[in-house]
């Protein structure tokens, strides 16, 4: 009990409260650097691991192959001659009659899946789609687990890759799976029309989800067992130089990585160099700028939400997936590293075997992690602490301001040199329901914001009018905007009011950013990365006085609205990808790619579930309108009712 009445202890806390106050920005500041450096110092190599197997299940795959003749190989060539002889008649379908008749004669039980999508935007056009689908049936037990081997379809006409030979590549490798009797899984190869689409309305199918009234999955004639694990293939030639992995999925979730290092382990031994994003001669993770560079790029590809593959929409289903890109080779003249059509069925005999010997579900390993070279890898444990600095210091910064909010005004007795006497700040009634009012009307907006591209009467306007769907999207955020905009024209704050503002704002925006770090890191690292340093040097007093400071501030976060910085995000990237263009062609190409970013990121959200468009809406929106109510306080102090009287 001495302790807690000591009066040293009181003037201590009272010096260190002081302390925090005068240097709270430095500290901040200090906190967000820490966090940008430690992220980049990941790349070195005593900061990352290498990637090794944590499920022992998975290493039986890893002895000799059984195809070891050129036979499987003959067939897949036949296959993909028939295949190209009916593409000629079937220039934009999908030639389901062949496919059909393939895995038939091959012996498997051969099913069509029709699905059907109601484009949500504009004139509600509806699109049709099949995918076929050929089950083989697990002779050792019942169908209780299964394995997915899936390929696209690509018409001739596609604007992708063409990776027409993953098709005759699959239907080979069944022909020889069929004769096997060690399966203990179902296996399940499937043919996807429509990209995506059709690997979305296959999956909401299988799992007997037919409630999405945007997309109509129907029903599947026949199931297998529960799906452990699905490989996609992109075959663009059976002539191999290397094999890309491509890892990830729908709002940045990532596959087991044991799964990763076994497709890396069983390419390596065929041969074919393979790995995460796999480029140039190999020498790819050598240096630390290399390893730096590859960590950003995963960043940048697992941040924007978007499956990098069909593989990235079996992950919401707690399915591990991946996507191998096999490349054909840039130069006809060089034959180095190239591998011919027998390797690559090793590869999927490989796989297929591995995941055949598990016994459980994926649960070691690694979840969440950043991949630096093609065999070293970075965990949580390492990485979070980059988002812990840099969103921590928003906390630290709103518990200082609420602090000095409170803190006892020092009064110095000039009489008494020996002496310092603090008399309690008189209490401020802040205008608490004006505050509230505005949190409350930011996040409506912000919820107006997300429902008004869908809504049913403002589809029907701009169809009847005739305006783009890319322009009715934009429209319709420009509405929520304006209303938004208006909320400091009814609700003047005073600056009291605007400081306990700003402390609820930094509050919401570092438990989101902490919250999304969670989920997808690389989303939470780059606005972390953009949005903590405008926030910290936010201070309401600025507001308040008719200085140049308060002009910069005001004009610097008009700059920060969610529109614009997507908008100068995609400027900035359409220089790096055509530096010849003028300033007046790229601003126009950025405007027009900006218009078609934001309608497929309206589409996915209602398609696929990709939370991007409803994070911007529902939470950084309504804390960029709190932060426009915040610059437009006054400069009016609030006084207490009796020192008006006095």
């Amino acid at each position: 009990m001495g302790l807690l009445t000591d009066p040293s202890v009181v003037q201590q806390r009272k010096y260190f409260v002081k302390v925090l106050i005068q240097y709270g920005r430095r500290i901040c500041f200090l906190l967000y650097l820490a966090g940008v450096v430690w992220f980049g110092c990941l790349a070195h190599n005593d900061l990352n691991t290498a990637t090794y197997f944590s499920e022992n299940a998975l290493l039986p795959g890893l002895v000799y192959s059984e195809i070891r003749s050129t036979e499987l190989g003959n067939i897949a060539r036949r296959l993909l001659d028939d295949l190209n002889a009916e593409r000629e008649t079937h220039n934009t379908d999908t030639p389901h009659a062949f496919l059909l008749a393939k895995m038939k004669k091959i012996g498997l039980d051969t099913y069509t899946h029709n699905f059907t999508l109601n484009y949500p935007l504009g004139s509600r056009k509806v699109y049709e789609g099949k995918n076929v689908y050929g089950i083989l049936r697990a002779p050792r037990i019942a169908s209780t687990e299964a394995i997915v081997i899936s390929v696209p379809y690509r018409a001739p006409n596609s604007v992708h890759p063409q990776v027409t030979h993953g098709i005759p590549l699959i239907l080979a490798f069944a022909e020889f799976a069929r004769k096997q009797k060690y399966w203990a899984k179902d296996i399940i190869f499937l043919v996807t029309e429509q990209e995506q689409l059709g690997m979305q309305a296959w999956l909401e199918a299988y799992h007997g989800f037919d409630d999405n009234p945007v997309l109509r999955s129907g029903s599947l004639d026949a199931r297998a067992g529960q799906i452990q694990a699905a490989i996609n293939l992109e075959v663009q030639d059976f002539d191999v130089e290397k094999i890309n992995v491509k890892l990830e999925g729908l709002n940045g979730q990532l596959p087991n990585l044991d799964l990763h290092n076994l497709v890396q382990k069983l390419s390596h031994k065929q041969s074919i160099l393979t790995g995460y994003k796999v480029a140039g001669d190999g020498r790819r993770g050598i240096t630390f700028e290399d390893r730096l560079m590859n960590l950003l790029s995963m960043v940048f590809s697992q941040a924007s939400g978007v499956p990098t593959g069909n593989h990235g929409l079996f992950h919401k289903y707690g399915i591990e997936a991946v996507t191998l890109e096999c490349l054909k080779p840039m130069s006809t003249s060089d034959s180095r590293r190239r591998t011919g059509i027998v390797s690559l069925l090793k590869i999927v005999e490989g796989i297929t075997r591995s995941l055949n010997n598990l016994l459980e579900r994926f649960h070691q390993s690694y979840f969440f992690y950043l991949i630096v070279a093609y065999d070293r890898f970075v965990s949580i444990g390492d990485y979070i602490w980059s988002i812990a600095l840099m969103a921590g210091a928003l906390l630290i910064k709103s518990f200082i301001m609420w602090l000095k909010l409170n803190l006892p005004e020092e009064e110095d007795d000039k009489k008494s040199e020996k002496k310092e006497i603090f008399v309690p700040k008189k209490e401020i009634s802040f205008d608490y329901l004006k505050v509230g009012t505005v949190i409350i009307l930011a996040h409506v907006a912000g919820v107006l914001t997300s429902y008004l591209p869908f809504m049913e009467n403002w589809n029907q306007f701009i169809f009847e009018n005739n305006i783009p769907t890319v322009k009715g999207v934009y429209y319709a955020l420009q509405i929520g905007n304006a209303i938004g905009l208006m909320i400091p024209c009814f609700i003047r704050l005073t600056k009291e009011a605007a400081e306990l503002l700003h402390i609820a704002l930094l509050l919401e925006v570092g438990t989101a950013l902490i919250a999304i770090s969670m989920v997808n890191f690389s989303l939470g690292f780059l606005l972390s990365l953009v949005t903590v340093p405008f926030v910290l040097i936010l201070d309401p007093t600025w507001m308040t006085e008719n200085t140049l400071k308060n002009v910069l501030s005001r004009g610097l976060y008009l700059l920060m609205h969610p529109l614009f910085v997507v908008y100068a995000t995609v400027a900035v990237l359409t220089f790096s990808q055509f530096p010849e263009l003028n300033f007046l062609s790229i601003f126009h190409r950025a405007y027009t790619a900006t218009l078609d970013g934001l309608t497929y990121s309206v589409v996915d959200s209602v398609i696929y579930g990709n939370f991007l468009f409803a994070l911007i809406s529902l939470i950084f929106f309504p804390t960029w309108i709190m932060l426009f109510t915040t610059l437009s306080a006054t400069g009016h102090k609030q006084v207490d009712v009796k020192q008006k009287q006095q």
